[in-house]
């Protein structure tokens, strides 16, 4: 976030503030000062590598919540609990509370509080070294070592492996990157880890240029599949022909990843199995992506009627643009866009309208 400080804020942090983290939410709690009535504020909560002195805000933001507006000389209070997008990797980080309001320059920041106790996340994390190799149409995914270090009943959510080509280096889940290949992990129980992984799944080219590569390991929460930790390789890879094949979702920072729901997640994986850490580490074995078969149909008309119907929430952007009448263009915005609740929801897509939609309504569902 760009940031403009402003030299006397007639809006500003009480003494009173604060944050409560529970799990995958958090609680923030503030007492706002108005000398003068203000509009278009917001409380955010960020995670930062450093404490914030001023300018560029640099780190993740984990929270934000809306500030109504007041009276002037109103005294404001804010206390509400929202789900928290937690900062990927396994370091510390320094927690800062701004009050920011959005004008026609940006965003303002109009005061802020760092806080002096540094904040660890028990995230589920990469160990030790990951790899990854390229074949034909193919890719092998190695890693060391998958560890959940929560507490021993606490189950992560279905966990993934993707190899992402970005155009820089992985920071945090605003990015602008191709999907190269996926595997799913399933669960994992807390306090438990898999060991020495290598495998091997479909492997989709990123489109002519120079890319940097990145591991990501991702795990499916409330909001959707989020990033819990990442290794960036250090040899960039170039591709000198275009993909034949539809890409998964085209990111960029208006399009964070973690609003892309690039496979069914409705449908059950199987939990890999869990191995406790010996002291002699087993010798990696190859696991290849079982492609699913689907049933035999029962005839031709229910068929080509099944298949006419397309997922918005799991269908991939290719499928999505296989539908008559919409585009690769829209496609790309639909997945950009999930999860929707509704078909309705379809009409917050850039590019779709009420029209479009009715167009479109019987060959589409949730």
């Amino acid at each position: 976030m760009t940031s403009y400080m402003l030299n006397a804020p007639a809006v500003s942090l009480g003494p009173d503030h604060g944050y409560a983290f529970n799990g995958e939410q958090v609680h923030l709690h503030a007492a706002i000062r108005q000398q003068a009535a203000a509009a278009g504020l917001s409380l955010q909560l960020w995670a930062c590598a450093t404490p914030y002195t001023g300018g560029s805000l640099h780190g993740t933001k984990v929270a934000e919540v809306n500030v109504d507006a007041g009276a002037a000389n109103d005294a404001l209070l804010l206390d509400q609990t929202v789900n928290a997008r937690l900062p990927a990797g396994h370091g510390e980080h320094v927690m800062v509370l701004v009050l920011a309001a959005a004008n026609e320059c940006g965003t303002t920041v109009v005061d802020f509080a760092n806080y002096p106790r540094p904040e660890t996340f028990p995230l589920p994390q990469l160990r030790g070294q990951s790899d990854y190799r390229i074949d034909g149409d193919s890719v092998t995914l190695t890693v060391e070592c998958v560890e959940n270090p929560r507490d021993e009943l606490n189950l992560s959510g279905s966990l993934d492996l993707e190899l992402w080509a970005l155009d820089a280096p992985y920071s945090d889940d605003a990015f602008n990157g191709w999907l190269l290949g996926r595997a799913a992990l399933g669960t994992l129980n807390g306090q438990s880890m898999l060991q020495n992984l290598a495998i091997q799944v479909p492997f989709t080219p990123a489109p002519a240029g120079e890319w940097h590569i990145a591991l990501l390991l991702r795990e499916w929460t409330a909001d959707g599949y989020r990033t819990r930790d990442f290794a960036n390789f250090a040899l960039t890879a170039r591709w000198d022909a275009e993909p034949t094949a539809e890409p998964a979702a085209v990111l960029t920072p208006e399009q964070p990843v973690s609003e892309v729901a690039a496979v069914a997640v409705a449908e059950a994986t199987a939990p890999v199995a869990v191995e406790i850490a010996a002291p002699v580490a087993p010798a990696p074995v190859v696991i290849v992506a079982e492609q699913e078969v689907p049933a035999p149909t029962k005839g031709k008309s229910k068929a080509k009627a099944a298949a006419s119907i397309v997922s918005v929430n799991t269908a991939t952007a290719a499928e999505l643009a296989a539908v008559k009448g919409l585009s690769k263009a829209l496609a790309a915005a639909i997945v950009a866009a999930r999860p929707f609740t509704q078909l309705e929801d379809l009409l917050k897509v850039k590019g779709m309208g009420q029209k479009t939609l009715e167009r479109l309504r019987a060959s589409l569902t949730l």
